[in-house]
C-alpha cells in the first residue's frame, strides 16, 4: 500500500516523457539543412556530435540572414551556424516540471540531456500537451486514492511510560524499529515526551504541530482511562506532509491549466486535438468560431463529422507528419500541419494547427521564401565562379618540344588522383597548368581553391589551411572558420610556392598528405577531406633537401607526378604566338584596338632573355599597346633592358627607364642566386625587406 500511495503521488514526476529523436548531425551541410527547413518548417532543430553530445541548434533565422547578407555557402558543413541553447532539461526532470518551464520561461521548444551530456530528444510542447490531459485525470484518482491511504503513526505506552504499540508508520517518522524500542520507557527515546505528560496529567493534547526531518504532522496525545484509572496513553501522528504536498501540487496544476488554456485559446492559430478513435479531445475558440458551434456541439464528435474532408485520420493511420497542406473549412482555407501524438511509440492522437491565420499572411511568406530561393540560386551560381577554374589546355600556347610535353603529361595526370608538383620559374603559368588540370578533371564540377604559401606568416597560414574553432586565438570569429582543405573538399587545392613553406608547416601538411584529414585550430575532432592537391615552386626542392631546409617524406609525396615548364628564353619560338594571345587579352581589357606585331617586332622580342618570362612579357607589351600610336606593335615601342632599340622619348625619361630596367635585373639575378629567398635577397641588396617587396610589385617580379 505504501509503494502505491508513492507511486500515485509521484504520478506526472516518473511519466516519461514524448520525445522527439529528430536531430542533424553536425557535419551536416548547408544545403541539406536549409532543405530540411523548408520541407518540415521547423524554426530550430537540434544538433549533435558523433558521440551524441549535444552541442546546439540550428536557426533558421541565422540560415537566411545569412543567405541575404551574401555568406551563405551551401557546401559548408553547419558548424557555423549552430548556436548554444539555453532550452536544455535533465533527462530527471518530470513532464510538469518540463511544461512549466517552457511556459514560464517562453520556450519554443526544449531539448533533453543525460547526465553525461548525451542528447535524448527534442521535448515538443504540442506532443506533450494531449499526454498531460490525460494525466491529470489520472491525477486525480491518485490524489483520491492517496489521501484515503494515508496511514497515521500510532505510540502507545502502558502505565509505567514503557512503550507498548510502535506502528510501521511510527518506524518510518520516528526514524526508530519497533524491537529496539518496544518495552523500553518511551522517555528513553523522547524525554520530553507529550505522550508521557498525557499519562501523567490524564489530559488530551490534540493537534499539535511537529516536524521529523522533512515530515510535518499535527499529533493528538491522548490518556487511556478505564473508569477512573489511567492505563497508558497513546499518540496519533497525522501525517500532513504529502497532503500539503498534494495541495500545493493542486494548486499549481490549476496555475499551469489556466496558462495552458491561454496558449492554446488564443487568437491567431487555430487547433484541433483527436484520439485514437478519431474523436475530437479538443478545439479551440478560434476554429470553434470558424465552424460557428459550441465547444460542447463537437467535443466526443468523429473529426470527420464535423469537417468531412480532414485528413486528421489520416495522420492518425499512417503516423507521419505533414506540413504545409491546405485545410478548406466553412468556405476558408489555412495552410495547416498535421502531426501524430505519441506515447510510449504508439500513436495516440493526432493533431492539426494553423500556420498562418489568414492566406494573406500565408502569400506573403510563400513570396519571402521564392525571394529568398532565387537569391540562395543566385548565390550558388557566383559561389560557383569565385572557386572555379579560370583556364583550360587550350589557353595554354606553345609548340616547343618541351612545352608539348608538359602539356601532355599535365593533361595525363588530370585524369588521375595523384598529387601533382609543377615546377618552374616565375611566371612560366604554373598557376594556368593549376587551373587547366582542375577544369580537365573529374573534380572540374568542384571547388579550386588557390593559397600562395609564401604571402603569408606561418601561424596565419596555419588557420588558412585548416582553419579554426570558436575561441581558438582572441580575435577568433565567433562560430569558428573552416579552412581552405575544407573548402576545397571534393575539388582541388594550389599550393603555390610550396618551396616557401616553413618546416613546421611542411609537417603538418604531410599529414594531410597521409591521413586525407585536418584538424583546426583549437579542434579536438579530426574532419575528413576528399582533396587533389597541386603544389607549384620556382625553387629547386630536391636541393633544398640536400640543405635541410625541406622534409624528403613530404618531397617523395608532392613528387608523385612533376611537371617541369620551360622557362621563355628556352622556347623563343613560341613568343609570337605567344604574344598575339596576350595582344588579344590586353586590346579587350583595355579597349585598345592594336591589330598585332610586326615580323622585326618580334625578331626584337626574340633577343631579349626574358628573366620575368610570359609575365614580364605581358607586361612589355601592355606598356607598348598603351603608348603605341600605329596600328601595329613597332620595335621603337618595346622598352626592352639591355636592348638597344627604343622609343625616341625624351633623354630625361631614356634615363629613368635604363635605371629602371638596371635595378630590376640586378633585383632579379639576385634573387635567382639566393633562389627566391627575400630575406637574404634584401640583406644582399642592403635595403629593408618591406622596400623589396614594394620593388618586387613595382616591376612585378615573382621571387
Amino acid at each position: 500500500m505504501n509503494g502505491f500511495i508513492s507511486s500515485g503521488l509521484s504520478l506526472l514526476d516518473s511519466q516519461e516523457l514524448i520525445l522527439s529523436s529528430f536531430y542533424l548531425d553536425e557535419e551536416t551541410l548547408l544545403a541539406d539543412a536549409l532543405q530540411i527547413i523548408l520541407n518540415e518548417g521547423r524554426t530550430h532543430i537540434p544538433v549533435v556530435s558523433k558521440k551524441r553530445e549535444f552541442i546546439g541548434v540550428l536557426g533558421t533565422a541565422d540560415i537566411i540572414e545569412s543567405l541575404t547578407q551574401g555568406k551563405f555557402d551551401p557546401k559548408a558543413p553547419i558548424a557555423s551556424y549552430i548556436r548554444p541553447a539555453d532550452w536544455l532539461l535533465p533527462e530527471e526532470n518530470s513532464l510538469l516540471f518540463n511544461l512549466n518551464i517552457l511556459i514560464t520561461e517562453g520556450w519554443p521548444t526544449a531539448f533533453v540531456v543525460d547526465t553525461k551530456g548525451e542528447y535524448q530528444g527534442e521535448f515538443k510542447f504540442y506532443d506533450n500537451l494531449f499526454l498531460l490531459y490525460q494525466l491529470l485525470n489520472d491525477l486525480d484518482f491518485y490524489i483520491s486514492q492517496t489521501i484515503e491511504a494515508v496511514h497515521n503513526a500510532v505510540v502507545a505506552i502502558d502505565a509505567q511510560g514503557r512503550i507498548v504499540f510502535f506502528n510501521p508508520s511510527a518506524e518510518k517518522l520516528l526514524s526508530f524499529n519497533a524491537e529496539e524500542v518496544l518495552g523500553k520507557p518511551i522517555k528513553n527515546f523522547f524525554p520530553n515526551s507529550l505522550t508521557y505528560k498525557a499519562l501523567a496529567t490524564g489530559e488530551e493534547l490534540r493537534g499539535i504541530p511537529m516536524s521529523y526531518g522533512e515530515l510535518n504532522t499535527k499529533a493528538d496525545f491522548l490518556p487511556i482511562i478505564l473508569g477512573h484509572k489511567v492505563l497508558g496513553a497513546v499518540a496519533v501522528f497525522k501525517d500532513i506532509t504529502e497532503l500539503e504536498e498534494v495541495s500545493h501540487r493542486l494548486n499549481s496544476n490549476e496555475k499551469l491549466m489556466a496558462t495552458l488554456e491561454a496558449v492554446v485559446e488564443n487568437s491567431y492559430e487555430g487547433m484541433v486535438v483527436i484520439d485514437d478513435q478519431e474523436n475530437i479531445v479538443l478545439m479551440n475558440q478560434f476554429f470553434l468560431d470558424v465552424i460557428g458551434v459550441k465547444v460542447q456541439d463537437v467535443i466526443g464528435k468523429k473529426i470527420n463529422d464535423i469537417s468531412p474532408n480532414s485528413n486528421l485520420p489520416q495522420t492518425l493511420k499512417s503516423g507521419k507528419a505533414q506540413f504545409g497542406e491546405t485545410w478548406h473549412l466553412k468556405g476558408r482555407d489555412f495552410i495547416i500541419m498535421r502531426v501524430p501524438i505519441e506515447r510510449e511509440g504508439k500513436v495516440v492522437g493526432a493533431l492539426a494547427k494553423t500556420l498562418f491565420k489568414n492566406m494573406e499572411i500565408a502569400k506573403m511568406f510563400a513570396k519571402k521564401v521564392m525571394r529568398l530561393e532565387e537569391n540562395l540560386a543566385y548565390y550558388k551560381e557566383e559561389l560557383g565562379k569565385f572557386h572555379s577554374s579560370q583556364f583550360v589546355f587550350d589557353d595554354i600556347i606553345g609548340e616547343s618540344p618541351r612545352m608539348k610535353k608538359a602539356k601532355s603529361l599535365a593533361h595525363r595526370a588530370s585524369q588521375t588522383t595523384s598529387t601533382i608538383l609543377i615546377l618552374g620559374e616565375s611566371g612560366t603559368g604554373k598557376e594556368v597548368f593549376s587551373h587547366a588540370i582542375h577544369k580537365s578533371s573529374n573534380r572540374s564540377n568542384g571547388p579550386y581553391i588557390k593559397v600562395n604559401c609564401a604571402a603569408l606568416p606561418e601561424d596565419l597560414l596555419e588557420s588558412e589551411l585548416f582553419g579554426y574553432e570558436e575561441g581558438a586565438f582572441t580575435g577568433a570569429r565567433k562560430g569558428g572558420k573552416p579552412g581552405k582543405f575544407e573548402l576545397a573538399d571534393k575539388g582541388t587545392i594550389f599550393l603555390d610556392e610550396i618551396g616557401d613553406m616553413s618546416l613546421g608547416m611542411q609537417a603538418k601538411l604531410l599529414r594531410v598528405l597521409q591521413e586525407r584529414e585536418v584538424e583546426r585550430l583549437g579542434g579536438t575532432e579530426p574532419i575528413k577531406v576528399d582533396v587533389r592537391i597541386i603544389a607549384a615552386t620556382n625553387r629547386d626542392l630536391h636541393k633544398m633537401v640536400m640543405e635541410h631546409k625541406f622534409r624528403l617524406d613530404l618531397y617523395y609525396r608532392l613528387n608523385v607526378l612533376a611537371i617541369d615548364l620551360p622557362p621563355l628564353r628556352e622556347r623563343k619560338e613560341d613568343i609570337g604566338f605567344i604574344a598575339k594571345g596576350l595582344i588579344e587579352k590586353i586590346n579587350k581589357r583595355l579597349g585598345t584596338d592594336i591589330q598585332g606585331l610586326r615580323p622585326e617586332s618580334i625578331t626584337h622580342l626574340c633577343a631579349y632573355d626574358w628573366p620575368g618570362n610570359i609575365r614580364e612579357l605581358e607586361n612589355i607589351l601592355e606598356r607598348a599597346i598603351v603608348i603605341c600610336d600605329e596600328a601595329w606593335v613597332l620595335p621603337k615601342h618595346l622598352a626592352l633592358p639591355g636592348v638597344m632599340e627604343t622609343m625616341s622619348l625624351g633623354t630625361e625619361q631614356t634615363l629613368e627607364y635604363a635605371l629602371q630596367a638596371a635595378e630590376r635585373e640586378i633585383i632579379d639575378k639576385t634573387l635567382r642566386r639566393v633562389q627566391g629567398n627575400k630575406v637574404q635577397a634584401a640583406r644582399i641588396l642592403g635595403i629593408h625587406r618591406s622596400v623589396l617587396y614594394k620593388k618586387l610589385a613595382k616591376y612585378n617580379i615573382q621571387g
